[in-house]
């Protein structure tokens, strides 16, 4: 009995940390009245691919639906729209703050500063724009069947990175934040998982065009691994607010570089 009520009460642990981390990333509604503690937050980035998949889902559908009913370009303005909804705009926050700090010139204090006021500036505004219109005009670019597979992997591979940063780079502010201590709980197993996570998506979504697939989830993570190589060396580390630039930077490449790898297998 003891045995089994450990079982019952470890898979409870996972379900919190699950739901925990698709309050955290969307606006789904799966919120308890149990206080997370700092190391359920850090565990419950194991689930952070598995949120990608629930999104991916729903802008694959949505991208089924769109070319169904014959909406051409407008369905690819709904589907960016609606990816804006699901995360309630918090990675685009993060890439918008993120711009502003980096992009400003100043030295690295200075740029932490910017980056913590919720006021958004030109730069941060700019490269929102060139985002949104980088996505929008790439999956316009691709055929229904190819364009559900890139929105059911970008989100996924977006979650990925996040993890990856945490785990490999330093928590770049002096206080408390989002990613603080987080290293100390992530082992390498649960980055290891998330890209595995990401590459059996891409399997079992498209397993004729898996070769296809490899390479674009290997250029768009390559890409996304420089990025947040960089972005660590502008700051010494990694925030929350660069952990959602990481995200929305990721989606962004996987787009590319399928269109990129389309042309390129196909002519």
């Amino acid at each position: 009995m003891i045995r089994g009520g450990r079982e019952v009460g470890a898979i409870q642990y996972q379900i919190r940390l699950f739901l925990l981390a698709v309050s955290f990333l969307t606006i789904i509604p799966a919120r308890s009245n149990h206080i997370a503690t700092e190391r359920e937050m850090a565990e419950s980035l194991r689930y952070y691919p598995i949120v990608g998949i629930l999104i991916g889902l729903i802008l694959a559908a949505t991208a089924y639906l769109a070319n169904a009913l014959g909406l051409g370009l407008g369905g690819d303005a709904l589907i960016i729209v609606l990816w804006l909804i699901l995360h309630g705009g918090l990675h685009a926050d993060g890439l918008m703050d993120t711009a502003d700090g980096v992009f400003s010139g100043k030295e690295r204090s200075k740029v932490l500063e910017i980056m913590r006021d919720s006021r958004v500036g030109a730069m941060g505004v700019l490269v929102f724009v060139a985002n949104v219109l980088l996505k929008f005009a790439f999956l316009a670019s691709l055929p229904v069947n190819i364009k559900m597979w890139a929105l059911l992997l970008a989100p996924v591979l977006g979650r990925a990175m996040i993890v990856y940063a945490i785990k490999y780079y330093p928590y770049a502010r002096s206080g408390s934040g989002l990613g603080k201590s987080y290293g100390s709980y992530v082992t390498t197993n649960i980055v290891i998982v998330a890209m595995i996570t990401v590459v059996a998506v891409s399997v079992l979504a498209s397993p004729v065009a898996s070769l296809f697939g490899m390479l674009i989830i290997l250029l768009a993570a390559t890409a996304a691994a420089l990025f947040v190589h960089w972005i660590a060396g502008k700051l010494g580390g990694h925030t929350g607010d660069t952990y959602g630039a990481t995200c929305e930077v990721s989606e962004t490449l996987l787009i590319i570089f399928a269109v990129m790898g389309l042309k390129g297998f196909y002519g």
